[in-house]
């Protein structure tokens, strides 16, 4: 699995990766949701994939045994939703970004109730913090 601008060309269609990508590896799929894919990134820095190989994926990023991303792709392939664990967002911890978009001055943003369910179905499943 490739990384953040990993592809060639995504727009093309190209899902080749490019040489000196992050590299992720799979710890497997939610159990009733084959959609949801838990993947370990294996670097320093710790960023969810801005493309998906699977439009319509949703990808929770671990790192040390803890969630640090949940991403969500539309059918372009993009990231259209990316909730941060890591850090806080004008006082809201996780907080939530729309396709990529991290304006320091916008207001922080928590998960939906929707989202909160699946963080902690995740969370429950995988044995993660």
């Amino acid at each position: 699995m490739g990384s953040r601008g990993a592809f060639e060309s995504v727009d093309m269609g190209n899902f080749s990766f490019k040489e000196g990508g992050q590299h992720y590896y799979s710890l497997g799929t939610l159990s009733n949701d084959s959609n949801v894919k838990v993947i370990v990134q294996d670097s320093k820095s710790v960023k969810a994939p801005e493309f998906s190989h699977t439009p319509g994926r949703i990808y929770a990023v671990v790192k040390d045994g803890s969630l640090k991303h949940l991403a969500y792709y539309d059918e372009e392939h993009k990231q259209a939703v990316s909730i941060d664990f890591a850090h806080e967002h004008k006082g809201v911890k996780p907080h939530r970004h729309v396709y990529l978009i991290h304006n320091k001055n916008d207001p922080g943003v928590p998960p939906t109730k929707e989202e909160q369910e699946l963080i902690q179905k995740i969370k429950r499943e995988f044995h993660l913090r």
